[in-house]
């Protein structure tokens, strides 16, 4: 199984686990294909991808991305996706295609931190296994732990405002990910610097070996994620 196709995510696993009780009838999320283009080929899709309860108590059903796209981004290799445990996936598919090695740097930029502990750990790196586990036990939440003790990760450094755009670690590392959350964005992070944000951002694609982005509809509105990536300014 891989993201050729798109699905439904059902039962109580994965990001569907969230308020699952409070969603009706056998609650369910649509996730995306993936397919091959530019920035200008994103586009929303008109199905729920998340859905949970907000500060307030307020049930939000959110809209993500028709498809999830692989592209290149200032010439690295990039994948973009709506709900950020997705990525778990395309970095073993990068590692077994020989684009990253064991023990990558991750640069995390994004208001979370996303290091929450899931329920088990990775089973197997076998492309299938990933697929499983990065659907029915990750999260957007919890994706970045379980890819550190398999190895894949040996460095994670965490970016989640601005006085993190000091940081040094990473900067000269050539097996890198880097890692951002559109959320990183969002209205409630207008005290960040975007000018700040978009040179951190690239002076580490000059050096990044894979790009992985979440649109996080939860977090974000769509229009604004999509816009906010655009105005970055990383395509070709």
């Amino acid at each position: 199984m891989n993201y050729d196709s798109a699905f439904y995510l059902e039962g109580r696993r994965g990001n569907n686990a969230f308020s699952y009780d409070k969603r009706g009838d056998n609650p369910k999320l649509f996730v995306s294909a993936v397919k091959e283009g530019t920035l200008n080929d994103l586009s929303l899709e008109g199905e729920v991808v998340f859905e949970d309860e907000d500060e307030h108590g307020v049930l939000q059903s959110c809209k993500g991305l028709e498809f999830f796209l692989k592209t290149k981004l200032a010439g690295v290799p990039a994948v973009i996706v709506d709900n950020h445990n997705h990525v778990f996936y395309f970095w073993y598919e990068a590692l077994q295609q020989g684009i990253l090695k064991p023990g990558a740097t991750l640069i995390h930029v994004d208001q979370h931190k996303d290091m929450r502990v899931p329920e088990s750990p990775l089973p197997s790196r076998d492309l299938e296994a990933v697929f499983k586990y990065a659907n029915e036990v990750l999260n957007v939440g919890n994706y970045i732990v379980p890819a550190h003790d398999d190895g894949l990760l040996s460095k994670i450094v965490l970016i989640t405002g601005e006085s993190d755009f000091e940081k040094q670690e990473g900067k000269e590392d050539d097996n890198k990910i880097l890692n951002i959350d559109l959320d990183f964005f969002a209205p409630e992070m207008d005290y960040v610097s975007f000018e700040k944000a978009k040179h951190f951002i690239h002076e580490h694609v000059k050096n990044a070996t894979l790009i992985t982005i979440a649109t996080s509809p939860f977090f974000i509105g769509q229009e604004l994620a999509i816009q906010r990536l655009k105005d970055l300014k990383l395509a070709n």
